[in-house]
């Protein structure tokens, strides 16, 4: 199971606080329900990476959810002020909004050797629906993200891959998937369930500069068994080859050349910062 323990500087409704004293009452939509969004970003040298795209995303499925936000100049400098005290430096940053209104911004270390390690994933035996009226959305509600990825890890595997009603593969449980073959790379679409992730945009950008094609689409599960590539993309873990799928390996069991292309490229991009650690009428 995933356990990210808060730690340095937060925010809890636009007043700073240390990550002990965040609190939500059982009676909270968020609490009781599930009825609260949120989005994790990367942080690197105290800075958070690709914050317009993060609020971006947080503000469509807020919109969809009826769950009012704070104002963007607000959250942005709630965010700039938790990552530049980000103990390490290095790590993440969650900002998660309840529908009552409650809002926090926290963070946490990770390891960076975790960072673009390749691993194995096994396809979980439940499915989501492409309709789900959650696809596509993070969601505070996430117990199937965490069941998955329990499932996986007691198959001997590090990662969960979804089917949605169809058999398509739709996503891992914590990163988006592509497939590589013959020069051609496909990412499962928004509308067979997956997540518009932001580190998924930029490899599908990255990927066509590199001169492959690209599109989005359905991924049947004999396309992951014949893949020459198969790898997974997060705002966290960056790009990470999936080398064994189901126990048997993929391409030998090791990273391929488009893999380790794709992770050069956007590699000089995650240096890219967002500003301004102020929170206006704080």
């Amino acid at each position: 199971m995933i356990e990210r323990r808060p730690e340095g500087a937060a925010i809890a409704d636009g007043v700073p606080v240390v990550p002990e004293a965040l609190a939500l009452t059982w009676a909270d939509p968020a609490a009781q329900w599930g009825l609260g969004v949120f989005e994790t970003i990367a942080v690197r040298e105290h800075r958070a990476a690709f914050v317009s795209e993060h609020l971006e995303r947080l503000t469509e499925a807020a919109r969809a959810l009826a769950i009012p936000l704070p104002e963007p100049a607000t959250l942005e400098g709630a965010i700039g002020l938790v990552s530049s005290a980000h103990v390490s430096g290095h790590g993440w940053l969650k900002v998660a909004v309840s529908r009552s209104g409650r809002w926090v911004v926290f963070a946490g270390a990770s390891a960076p050797e975790d960072e673009g390690r390749a691993v194995s994933a096994v396809l979980l035996p439940w499915r989501r629906h492409r309709l789900d009226p959650l696809a596509g959305m993070k969601t505070i509600a996430t117990a199937g993200m965490i069941r998955g990825l329990e499932e996986a890890r007691r198959r001997g595997a590090d990662e969960g891959l979804w089917l949605n009603e169809r058999g398509h593969a739709v996503e891992a449980c914590t990163a988006n998937l592509f497939v590589v073959r013959h020069r051609a790379a496909v990412t499962p679409s928004v509308s067979d369930g997956a997540r518009p992730g932001v580190t998924r945009a930029r490899a599908i950008e990255a990927l066509r500069r590199l001169g492959l094609q690209v599109r989005e689409g359905r991924v049947r599960v004999l396309t992951l068994r014949e893949a020459d590539e198969i790898f997974l993309t997060s705002s966290l873990a960056g790009v990470r080859a999936v080398v064994r799928l189901d126990g048997k390996d993929v391409r030998g069991g090791k990273s391929g050349p488009v893999t380790a292309k794709l992770a050069a490229a956007l590699g000089e991009k995650t240096a890219r910062r967002d500003p301004a650690p102020t929170i206006p009428g704080a």
